[in-house]
């Protein structure tokens, strides 16, 4: 029967605030974190693999600073303060990235972006510890026990609302919107969460005449740091007199017998939390390694809608939301009947599930190897030649064994080895002979000339018609069947760019070899059109970003058959070739498109997420539930440790560079996952399960609303 005096208790207005200041706060992380590995690659240009430890290093300060702020809140400042001051130190935090992305105003970006991530990181990792447990003061007990159950459901509901909206929008805000001059908007993907923090800060001030507020008592981990440092004292400079039957037994002439029990207890489950920061090393790659993975992948659902590459984070958050009552009612209950009862038994489990995950995320990356773009390097270089007539093209001497080029084909030599740079001389000329030649005969003089090679670079030529006299030109080919033309290279100004695009989409450049003026249109029924302005002096256009499928395309209202297509991920030279009133359209592949769709991405999420289940939400429950009552508030800081740690390990390996192959890497982590794994079992076959005690009965009535808040860890990842 439902105790009377809850019901003269009313429902604490309190935690209103601190829910939506919750979900505000929410929004602003993972919205900031959803787009930040491609805003590390793509606008701060650090290579995938620097962006990657970046990445990474800032989730490591993320997940080590609810140490420090818990210790800030329980010993100093209290709760509140503590929430206070750090919001504003997040949102200054927030502020600063967002306006270090907008590159046009010329700052310091790759500085400012850095500073803007530490502040972010204090700021997220300081109120972590302290924001839940505040909404928990607001509840009196046991009176108010079930609406504190229903607080932390709601609370844990609105972390995953904030996760899923936000990690759907930014993506958007990033790709579909243009701000500042610039193709993409990181300012409003990142000034969006800013301005979310702002309100989070707002309504987190404005519920202050509603919170119940209680004064720093002292925290437990600096006491647990005082009597472990002085047992050690003691130990090894013999300070304490007489044999003892446990180290920590040397501070008991200063600390009292519980809290150094209790410390006993605690280091048992330490012992078993060792192997576990390695879990957090493959999860948390979602939002590095795997995005990066998903930009080589085709993106297209309908022929109007293609999902973004980081948007697949969004699957995580909406999978963790079915899976919990699925696994309650389903999942846990077949594990049982297959002796499979016991929370470590599940978090090793959990732990075997994820290195299969990366195992078919290694499968994954091998499928996709093909579609790499292939980049010079330092030692090396990429020529070009195009073709761009229906008519073989012979070149003496070979160049590198190559000695033609297929009509509307190109001559690709990839990795060249040349130091800084190199000269190919050769001559170039019509098989007029040939089969596959329909160019009047002796109607172009040969090319003679030397063809540059340039380390660390590729570089295209396309050939088209020139006249011996400059002035002939300019009156479009109206001489042509008098005066003798001869054939033309002419190299780029602009380097190749093989890079695909971070959104998944085709790149496209436009080469006008005809020496064409005006309006060529790319025309699409689903995706609509796209426009490109060409001038008699202009070789090539800017690089655009188009939508994948089939294009109509028309030059001055002419439409040229037949229609060209570009795939997701490729990148591309669509040549515009003018002969005489002959106007003709050629489409060169530079990097290949995607081999494959992002939907092959779901089986490795999905099984990341059911060990997400398996391993951290029942570790935390377990740590929780096995730990001393007076330890539980160190248990869960030392839970986000684990968290921090893991992502050392990514930085570690990504640093070291062990292989020139991702899909290497990823086998490392399957190999490495799996004897952690192994390890935490044998570790596990010792544990001794600890008893409920009778001066915790309380607290353990409590566990199922503690528990929906240790949960809330799930959503932070």
């Amino acid at each position: 029967m439902e105790d009377p005096a809850a019901k003269k208790l009313k429902y604490p207005k309190s935690v209103f605030f601190i829910i939506s200041n919750e979900f505000c706060e929410r929004f602003s992380y993972y919205g900031m974190r959803t787009v930040l590995a491609l805003y590390l690659n793509k606008v701060l240009l650090y290579s995938e693999d620097d962006a990657t430890v970046l990445y990474h290093g800032f989730t490591f300060l993320c997940y080590f600073f609810p140490l420090v702020g818990g210790i800030i809140a329980d010993s100093f400042l209290g709760k509140f303060k503590t929430i206070f001051y750090l919001s504003l130190v997040y949102a200054l935090g927030n502020i600063v990235l967002s306006t270090a992305s907008a590159t046009v105003l010329n700052l310091p970006t790759r500085a400012m972006s850095i500073l803007g991530l530490v502040l972010i990181a204090i700021g997220t990792g300081g109120i972590k510890p302290c924001v839940s447990a505040f909404g928990g003061d607001q509840f009196v007990l046991p009176q108010q026990e079930r609406q504190l159950q229903q607080f932390f459901s709601i609370f844990y509901f609105s972390i995953n609302a904030g996760s899923v909206i936000s990690t759907f929008i930014t993506p958007i805000f990033r790709e579909d919107v243009q701000c500042l001059g610039m193709k993409t908007c990181y300012p409003l993907a990142f000034g969006v969460p800013a301005l979310l923090m702002v309100a989070s800060l707002c309504i987190f001030v404005a519920g202050k005449p509603f919170y119940t507020t209680k004064d720093p008592e002292g925290n437990i981990i600096v006491h647990v740091f005082k009597c472990v440092s002085y047992a050690l004292r003691n130990k090894f400079c013999g300070k304490a007199s007489g044999s003892r039957d446990h180290w920590l037994d040397h501070a008991d002439d200063k600390f009292e017998a519980k809290l150094i029990g209790d410390i006993k207890a605690l280091f048992k489950i330490l012992y078993l939390l060792l192997p576990l920061p390695f879990f957090w090393a493959l999860f948390d790659q979602q939002g590095s390694r795997w995005t990066f993975q998903a930009t080589l992948m085709d993106g297209t659902v309908t022929p109007w809608w293609t999902i973004k590459p980081d948007q697949m984070q969004i699957l995580n958050p909406m999978l963790i939301l079915i899976f919990i009552p699925l696994f309650e009612t389903v999942v846990y209950p077949v594990l049982q009947n297959v002796g499979i009862k016991r929370p470590l038994q599940k978090i090793g489990l959990g732990g075997f599930l994820t290195a299969v995950a990366f195992l078919i995320s290694a499968i994954v990356e091998y499928k996709l190897e093909p579609s790499y773009p292939i980049m010079p390097t330092d030692t090396t270089g990429h020529l070009r030649v195009l073709n761009s007539y229906d008519c073989e093209m012979i070149m003496e001497p070979p160049i590198l064994g190559n000695s033609k080029i297929d009509p509307y084909s190109a001559l690709e030599l990839i990795n060249v080895p040349v130091n800084n740079t190199a000269q190919i001389s050769t001559t170039i000329r019509f098989n007029y002979d040939s089969l596959q030649c329909n160019i009047k005969k002796d109607s172009y003089g040969p090319w003679k000339g030397n063809l540059i090679l340039q380390q660390h670079q590729s570089i295209t030529y396309t050939s088209f018609p020139s006249f011996p006299f400059p002035i002939f030109q300019s009156v479009t080919y109206i001489f042509q069947s008098i005066v003798p033309q001869t054939l033309t290279l002419q190299r780029l100004k602009q380097y190749d760019d093989l890079e695909k695009s971070e959104n998944g989409k085709p790149k496209l450049t436009l080469l006008n070899s005809g020496a064409l003026s005006g309006k060529v249109s790319l025309m699409n029924e689903n995706t609509g059109s796209f426009s490109f302005e060409l001038s008699p002096k202009q070789l090539s256009t800017d690089t655009s970003e188009v939508d994948p499928g089939k294009y109509l395309v028309t030059v001055n209202g002419l439409t040229v058959q037949p229609p060209i297509e570009v795939k997701s991920g490729g990148v591309y030279y669509l040549l515009i070739q003018k002969d005489g009133e002959k106007v003709s359209t050629q489409i060169n592949t530079l990097t290949r498109p995607a081999t494959l769709h992002m939907a092959w991405l779901l089986p490795q999420i999905i099984i990341i997420t059911a060990s997400e289940i398996l391993f951290s939400i029942t570790g935390l429950e377990f740590s929780y539930s096995q730990a001393p009552k007076s330890m539980k508030s160190l248990i869960s800081s030392v839970w986000l440790l684990t968290v921090a740690f893991g992502n050392v390990f990514v930085v570690i390996i990504s640093e070291a560079k062990f292989f020139d192959r991702r899909v290497y890497e990823f086998l490392l982590y399957t190999v490495l996952m799996v004897l952690d794994m192994l390890i935490f079992v044998w570790m596990s076959l010792s544990y001794q399960y600890r008893k409920s005690e009778e001066d915790e009965s309380t607290d353990e009535k409590h566990m199922n609303g503690h528990g929906q808040d240790n949960r809330m860890h799930v959503a932070d990842n």
